[in-house]
């Protein structure tokens, strides 16, 4: 495998992202549905991306392996990876021309060199130079710059900028920082460049800015004052032209290289530069370059008039400044993605736990405050109480279905909180005793009601019949049967009809008191048929003139339509006026 498989990563992140929908996720099932759905089309529009990505990469780098493919394929992949393969950038009409001409590619005693003119193309060439050498990628990036080619400051800062810009995209692309060596050529009139070496360092970061210049300048002088005397003016003048040519680049070249840059809002980090050199090869200088200028100020030397510019050689190319680079390690594709794989995996299984840690934290949550709730409710407020109840009912049939089937993923993973609660609940409702009951019936002393033989109630007596209708509010659901008896004395009719006028003034005095319809009670006489007691003496003639007010389930509830009270249904008294 020598492609990174993006497409693969993509894939598998997409499948832990279902995964975590479908077994942890906290959410609703609507909404799970929703994500995953976003998810599916995010991840399909990412592979249509990543695929045109690499088609677009593969594209610009066609020409180059082309090149390489005519050129090196038949090179041992033992060469291929032990020789250096650098990337030679700059201006497409400079340097890099005049030192590969048409060619792309070269093979020197030192390296591999590869041309590209087009930033943009940078990241994609050095991808592909990557899968080339099976895992190993470019050693560095030779940035070549021809100083009489240079004559506007806005253009060659522009162009360096684009250059480290690029850089840092194809360091991305490899995974590495890529070293950068800086060579600077200036073309000299005065005698051939044979003898002429590189001047400045390689394989060391510690020589920057005027530290680079001074280097230069050192070894320009050991330079001169190492010639004969029939050349040491020559190479004293291409001393001074090498010092000047020196302070030139570190000033002009190095810095947009090397500054802290920002881009808007985009960060370009400086390039790493592992090596730095100048040069001069046999030319005619241009009079109206930077660097003339430049030279005429430092040293005093006069400009040449411009003249016919010689066709020359190809431009030597910097083998001894990466002498220096050390060669690339061989990065595999597979252990790195293999990394990454399980990285995304940790990723997934953290926010798996996460989602565990706050479910069962919200299941605990829920049955602790049912808990409260129902200790909360007194006996008194049954009705509530069963609600209470019905809740914690099923916060256990809850936790006994985890305890006999299994705990879910989503409240799994070793974060189950809810077995500890079991037993509580259980005692919470084993303990449960409902209230008693409501007295059904109330008897009232007919003498505390009425005068002998009167159904008219007496003044006062809405005292006695407070207790009734206190009952009567509490259970507004029951209807009222009112039942008058009377004791053997008199005509047994008349004891009837006299029972149930009574029953019918109590109906009617608690219908008003209570502000309750009158369907809503029934009136029974039953006269002297249904005696307490026997009514030979004072006593009990006393205890059988009563009146009887009885709560009676509503016929008309058909889930409580089997309920009696008394023997009796509501529905088995006739409403009577």
């Amino acid at each position: 495998m020598t492609d990174y498989p993006y497409r693969m990563l993509v894939g598998w992140i997409a499948a832990l992202t279902l995964a975590w929908l479908a077994f942890s996720s906290p959410w609703q099932a609507t909404w799970n549905l929703l994500l995953a759905a976003f998810s599916i089309a995010l991840t399909l529009i990412a592979i249509l991306m990543i695929t045109r990505l690499l088609r677009t990469r593969r594209r610009a780098a066609q020409p180059v392996l082309q090149a390489i493919k005519a050129t090196l394929d038949a090179l041992p992949g033992d060469i291929r990876r032990n020789t250096p393969l650098v990337l030679a950038v700059g201006d497409a009409v400079g340097a890099p021309a005049k030192a590969f001409g048409e060619a792309l590619v070269r093979i020197t005693d030192t390296a591999i060199w590869v041309r590209v003119d087009d930033p943009t193309r940078l990241a994609n060439v050095a991808d592909a130079l990557k899968r080339w050498r099976e895992g190993q990628g470019p050693d560095a990036v030779a940035c070549l710059v021809g100083a009489d080619e240079v004559n506007d400051a806005g253009m060659l800062n522009a162009g360096l900028r684009r250059w480290r810009s690029a850089i840092g995209e194809a360091s991305r692309a490899l995974g590495y920082a890529l070293p950068v060596c800086i060579a600077v050529y200036a073309e000299e009139a005065n005698g051939a460049p044979d003898d002429c070496p590189w001047f400045g360092a390689s394989g060391t970061d510690s020589l920057l800015g005027d530290a680079q210049a001074s280097l230069v300048a050192s070894r320009a002088l050991q330079y001169a004052h190492a010639a004969v005397p029939a050349d040491r003016q020559l190479r004293a003048h291409r001393a001074a032209r090498l010092d000047a040519l020196a302070q030139w680049a570190t000033g002009a070249v190095l810095p947009p290289l090397l500054d802290d840059h920002r881009d808007g809002f985009r960060y370009s980090r400086p390039v790493h530069m592992a090596a730095f050199g100048v040069t001069l090869i046999a030319g005619m200088p241009a009079a109206d370059s930077l660097l003339a200028r430049f030279t005429e100020q430092a040293t005093a030397l006069t400009r040449i008039a411009r003249g016919s510019r010689r066709a020359l050689a190809l431009y030597p190319l910097p083998d001894p400044l990466v002498r220096g680079v050390a060669l690339q390690p061989v990065r595999r594709v597979f252990p790195r993605a293999l990394a990454h794989a399980f990285a995304w995996l940790a990723l997934a299984f953290c926010a798996a736990c996460a989602a565990s840690a706050w479910q069962n934290r919200a299941l605990v949550t829920r049955i602790l405050h049912d808990m409260a709730r129902y200790r909360a409710i007194g006996p008194e407020h049954d009705a509530a109480r069963i609600d209470a109840l019905q809740a914690i009912k099923r916060d256990r049939d809850e936790l006994n279905r985890y305890a006999s089937a299994g705990v879910p993923p989503r409240l799994g993973l070793g974060l189950y909180r809810g077995a500890p609660l079991l037993a509580p609940l259980n005692a919470l409702i084993a303990a449960y005793q409902p209230p008693a009951p409501p007295p059904s019936t109330i008897e009232l002393d007919s003498l505390s009601l009425f005068r002998s033989g009167s159904a008219a109630l007496n003044p006062g007596s809405n005292r006695v019949l407070i207790g009734a209708l206190d009952m009567i509010k509490a259970h507004p659901d029951k209807r009222v049967l009112v039942a008058g008896h009377t004791d053997t004395t008199g005509d047994p009719g008349g004891n009837l009809r006299l029972s149930e006028a009574r029953a019918a003034s109590v109906r009617d005095w608690l219908a008003d008191a209570a502000g309750l319809p009158l369907t809503h009670f029934a009136i029974q006489g039953y006269g002297d048929t249904r005696p307490k007691a026997a009514n030979d003496t004072e006593v009990g003639r006393a205890a059988n003139r009563r009146v009887e007010i009885t709560l009676v389930p509503d016929c008309r509830d058909d889930h409580r339509e089997d309920r009696k009270t008394s023997g009796y249904s509501a529905c088995s008294f006739q409403q009577k006026e």
